[in-house]
């Protein structure tokens, strides 16, 4: 059995509880652990299974949201087997100064809140439909308002109603914040968050630091070479013949003979073996 099919039978069984003890049921909210249960305009109920268990063919439920002056308005003009208009307190207009303070909002049909069936999704989100212009549409409460909610069983024939809970809550929505009222300064961060922050920028001075030393290195490292000129040959204008021991004699390189003059000095000259 997963969560959510666990969260529908406590529902349940809570709900058949309060039935067996005479107790009248009053809107709940959805559980702690659902997700925007509560938020600034919109509100999360549990649906009414297994509430109203009388026998009324083609009965409807009905919902009530009211601000705190609006329940005393409702009270007094709605009772249970009377009539009552479901114009009375219409959306658009609901919650102006000179208006009611509540509005009404069809649910669904009573045949389909069963007590033999484990609904797919037991909850009525108020505030569903936005902000909206029909009479009875379910739009969205007054930002950051206290609201109650009551549950009625309307017999569409004549308009009457049947049955209703008690008022649930009231419930406290949540208050919007302006941005210049949020701290960003370094009060308003942790103690981590700060010794975090510290540790990377000076991780990332340090790795500054490193590459414009080795940049400086790189550029101040380096020293003007001179060219080296490679001669292409070594050039020999004379030398001896001493692989031919039978007659050794110097051996002038003919291809060097202009070139003559550049070795006319006698240290440049190759000298000729003393002969006995």
């Amino acid at each position: 059995m997963n969560t959510h099919n666990a969260i529908r039978l406590v529902s349940l069984l809570s709900i058949w509880m309060l039935a067996a003890q005479g107790q009248i049921f009053q809107p709940q909210l959805a559980p702690a652990n659902f997700l925007g249960r509560i938020t600034s305009n919109t509100v999360i109920l549990q649906q009414p299974y297994c509430v109203f268990t009388q026998t009324c063919p083609g009965c409807e439920i009905w919902l009530v949201a009211a601000l705190s002056t609006g329940t005393g308005n409702f009270n007094a003009l709605v009772n249970i087997s009377s009539p009552i208009s479901l114009s009375v307190s219409p959306y658009p207009t609901a919650f102006l100064p000179s208006s009611a303070q509540f509005f009404l909002t069809r649910v669904g049909p009573l045949a389909n809140f069963p007590c033999n069936t484990a609904p797919a999704f037991p909850y009525f989100t108020v505030g569903a439909d936005g902000i909206c212009t029909g009479i009875n549409c379910n739009g969205v409460l007054p930002v950051g308002s206290i609201v109650s909610f009551r549950y009625l069983l309307i017999d569409p024939s004549n308009y009457t109603v049947v049955n209703m809970t008690n008022w649930g809550g009231p419930f406290n929505l949540t208050t919007l914040l302006s941005y210049q009222t949020i701290n960003d300064g370094l009060s308003a961060r942790s103690g981590a968050m700060v010794v975090i922050t510290t540790l990377l920028c000076v991780a990332v001075a340090l790795l500054l630091l490193v590459f414009f030393i080795m940049l400086c290195v790189s550029c101040c490292g380096k020293k003007d070479g001179k060219t080296v000129t490679v001669m292409s040959s070594i050039r020999i204008p004379r030398y001896d013949t001493h692989n031919l021991k039978e007659h050794v004699h110097p051996y002038d390189n003919q291809a060097y003979e202009p070139d003559a003059k550049n070795y006319s000095r006698s240290q440049t000259l190759p000298k000729s073996p003393v002969r006995k």
